[in-house]
């Protein structure tokens, strides 16, 4: 079944304006991790596509059966094959199963079928950029601001999402918070993505494996800033030696990914405002002295033995969490982060949060399903979408899997659940971890070392949170890319050395810093300063 003629000839001319537009790129600290690093929900195990197997002998349990749902069933003429891609740390081994399930559950509703293609984190994303490139037939990506969705955009890979939205899921724009929607429009007048409803602002701090602190007695709540870490860092040093005490990662899990949070407004990458400030001049980053000392803070660590001696050439960063070599790591965080990333590994952590809640327009691109320009139907896919905002049983049995073989509730809590005996989350034959990932988190069920107050807390965390002053800006990066490819290559040479702190930032940020005012730093910040000015003139804030 092909696109409408009509809705194919406006997709068309969409594609003419999208293709010289661009956006906030992943960010050289900070954006690149977004929460995906964690043992409970990523890995980076070698990259690998499948949708898994089950075993002959499995079938679905009774328990499973939904009960009959009011989504009302559209007359469709031709049966469709609703394809999605999404990533996880491993394909799980009962996929096949859930897709078959799901597939039962939504023929009479949409007359389709449905398949989840999980590809593992590590190949995540050159797997996507090929399928894009060889402009292969599918309707769904997972995607979010740090994982190439502004360049995806400007290739005119995804379709322009409004009509969609307004048509085909009105579920979904009824419970997502306006902030998410309006703050992800392109300069085009365009949405690309449809936001998860799940927390909309950032917030930076560590986790800490709870049972070294209970070991050695260390007070988490002591905690006020990253200095606090150190006496904690001493202990682990000193007695466990096979364990890390601060686990780090190239540019993107490090000291100045939260400081950077703390600090700065992202425009682009180094193009920042100061977020304490209350002007609108755009800086160099890499010159503001509070960069200097986050990377002095990073370096003081690596050299103490704090962190790991790989950090900037380590790849398999969720692995070596789930191996137990990590006390604490940097991480975005939200209400019952901690007890997420416990549900998925074999180790319970304890969150501490070092910033405040803070909504960036990077924010409302954080984690989205884009419908790909060579789906067959896109008004099925998103209807499809919509259903995962509104029904509880399908949401469920996509993040969770099945009830009584991957999760059974707690005696009494409908909404609790728990493993069933005998089950671990590396034996489960269906653990993605990445709730984050699908329709409106707050239908998910909580696992019983969960808050049971999660979702009350969620409201009040994104009501709490402060929105940017440039919030909705959104940098057109094509007067300058040549300038940025140049950038990205300079970044690659010095940013995981100097943000991991195996590099001495005394000698090598200047060097860092020439090479990036030689390909033309100072235009990029003139460009974003450019934009901004006209961006705040039309909004009547310059």
């Amino acid at each position: 079944m092909g696109v409408s003629r009509s809705f194919r000839s406006a997709w068309m001319t969409v594609v003419a304006v999208a293709v010289v537009l661009s956006v906030l790129l992943a960010a050289c600290s900070g954006g690149g991790n977004a929460g995906s690093q964690s043992a409970g929900t990523q890995s980076g195990a070698g990259g690998g596509t499948g949708t898994g197997s089950t075993p002959a002998a499995t079938s679905t349990p009774a328990a499973s059966t939904p009960a009959p749902s009011e989504e009302p069933a559209p007359q469709f003429d031709t049966f469709e094959h609703i394809t999605m891609f999404a990533p996880a740390g491993k394909v799980p081994q009962d996929l096949d199963l859930i897709n078959q399930t799901i597939s039962e559950y939504i023929k009479d509703k949409l007359n389709a079928d449905f398949q989840l293609n999980i590809i593992e984190w590590g190949g995540w994303r050159d797997t996507i950029n090929l399928k894009i490139a060889s402009n292969e037939e599918f309707d769904i990506v997972w995607t979010a601001n740090w994982d190439n969705f502004a360049s995806r955009v400007q290739q005119g890979a995804f379709l322009p999402l409004n009509d969609l939205i307004d048509k085909y899921a009105p579920d979904a724009k009824a419970v997502i918070p306006p902030a998410l929607l309006e703050g992800g429009v392109f300069p085009d007048g365009y949405n690309y993505g449809l936001p998860v409803n799940k927390e909309i602002g950032s917030q930076r701090g560590v986790l800490l494996r709870k049972d070294l602190l209970d070991k050695y007695n260390l007070d988490p709540k002591s905690i006020k800033k990253l200095e606090d870490l150190e006496a904690f860092f001493e202990v682990i040093k000193n007695n466990e030696p096979d364990v890390v005490p601060f686990y780090t990662q190239k540019d993107s899990v490090t000291a100045n990914s939260i400081l950077d949070v703390k600090n700065f407004i992202e425009l682009h990458t180094f193009a920042v405002l100061r977020r304490e400030a209350d002007d609108y001049k755009v800086i160099l980053k890499y010159e503001d002295p509070l960069f200097l000392e986050g990377l002095k803070l990073q370096r003081k660590w690596f050299e103490a033995g704090y962190v790991n001696k790989d950090a900037a050439t380590i790849t398999d960063f969720s692995g070596g969490i789930k191996a137990g070599k990590a006390f604490s790591f940097a991480e975005w965080l939200k209400p019952g982060k901690d007890a997420e990333v416990s549900a998925s590994s074999d180790f319970d952590w304890v969150q501490v949060e070092l910033t405040t809640p803070f909504i960036s327009t990077s924010d409302t691109l954080g984690s989205m399903m884009s419908i790909s320009r060579t789906s067959s139907d896109p008004e099925r896919a998103m209807r499809f979408l919509n259903m995962l905002y509104h029904d509880e049983y399908l949401l469920n049995l996509l993040v969770f899997g099945i009830e009584g073989q991957h999760y059974v509730k707690v005696e009494g809590k409908d909404n609790i659940i728990k493993l069933p005996d005998g089950l671990t989350p590396q034996t489960s034959g269906y653990n993605l971890g990445t709730a984050y990932m699908f329709g409106n988190q707050f239908l998910d069920y909580l696992w019983e070392n969960e808050d049971p107050q999660k979702w009350e807390k969620f409201k009040a965390f994104n009501e709490s949170a402060e929105a940017s002053r440039v919030l909705g800006f959104i940098f057109n990066t094509e007067p300058v890319k040549n300038e940025i490819a140049a950038f990205n290559n300079v970044k690659d040479q010095y940013g995981p050395g100097l943000l991991s702190g195996s590099l001495d930032p005394e000698q090598y940020l200047p060097e860092f810093i020439s090479k990036v005012k030689a390909i033309g730093g100072d235009k990029i910040v003139a460009e974003v300063q450019k934009q901004l000015d006209e961006w705040l003139t039309a909004r009547g804030k310059n």
